[in-house]
């Protein structure tokens, strides 16, 4: 039988922490305690990196600019704590609560959860991985690993004399493209502007990878449309869409996009590829 743990997540200000001092008031900045049937973890909300989506709210309760900026940076006084905590203040007190749902809904997707050996050491960089939008999270994984084959084709290719032109296309590939830029831009754009080239690089690439760059573009292109289904910033939530979305419905809607799009056997590979894209990246941190 599983064993039922008790889940409290709490902000509270940390005023171990420096001050920010304000006029008369002080300035502590907002953090969150979690206990789980006795173990127990702080760590630093991460609201505030979302403030921004939210930046026409912010500045309509907050018109000096001076408070706005410390808020902005996840500082808050006493007196705006107690009204955030007790008032529903949109969207500062929804963006507080869906936190705390978050987190609960991490803690609970730990694989050890209802094990002796659960612990909630390291949470804060599973948190930090958790709150990440899922977007960024395929891009950045994908972009990696095609740059890692683009090396190991650039080095294969300098042992071979019969290789010049995939010495000079991945060449060109790995040490001209600006890789800080989007991996989804870089290929849409490099398919208009260097269409043989990309195409006779791909011919070189894995069939697990050629398959997880596909799936990236496909989401790629619905992704607005799962913003626009998940409404969060209507609901006052943290914009990002993050894991516990794509589990709860995300996966589910681009399922049956991808389905009306590519049909139901191509939307299954697709969709079971950026499943293991995420479970790769992510899963190894929920381990602990």
């Amino acid at each position: 039988m599983e064993k039922t743990r008790k889940i409290t997540v709490k902000h509270y200000l940390n005023k171990r922490a420096k001050a920010k001092i304000l006029g008369d008031e002080k300035y502590y900045p907002l953090y969150l305690q979690l206990i789980v049937s006795g173990h127990k973890a702080q760590l630093k909300s991460k609201i505030y990196e979302h403030f921004n989506s939210y930046r026409g709210y912010f500045e309509k309760l907050f018109p000096e600019s001076e408070k706005l900026k410390l808020i902005n940076q996840g500082y808050f006084s006493d007196n705006l704590f107690r009204k955030i905590s007790n008032d529903n203040v949109f969207p500062l007190s929804n963006i507080c609560e869906d936190e705390i749902i978050l987190i609960t809904r991490i803690i609970k997707s730990i694989l050890l959860y209802n094990t002796k050996a659960f612990s909630l050491l390291n949470f804060s960089s599973i948190y930090d991985n958790h709150i990440k939008d899922i977007h960024e999270i395929l891009e950045q994984a994908i972009k990696s690993y095609y740059i890692r084959e683009l090396n190991e084709i650039f080095l294969k290719s300098t042992k071979n004399e019969d290789a010049r032109k995939l010495f000079k296309v991945s060449n060109y590939f790995i040490h001209f493209i600006k890789w800080d830029n989007s991996f989804c831009d870089y290929y849409e754009i490099t398919y208009e502007v260097l269409p043989s080239e990309i195409k006779f690089l791909e011919n070189h690439l894995s069939e697990e990878l050629k398959l997880n760059i596909k799936a990236l573009l496909a989401f790629h292109s619905r992704s607005t449309y799962l913003r626009r289904f998940l409404d969060k910033t209507e609901k006052g939530q943290l914009p990002n869409i993050n894991y516990i979305d794509w589990l709860d419905s995300g996966r589910d809607f681009i399922t049956k996009e991808f389905i009306k799009i590519f049909g139901k056997q191509k939307a299954v590979e697709y969709i079971t590829a950026l499943d293991f894209v995420l479970s790769k990246e992510l899963i190894p941190s929920i381990i602990l």
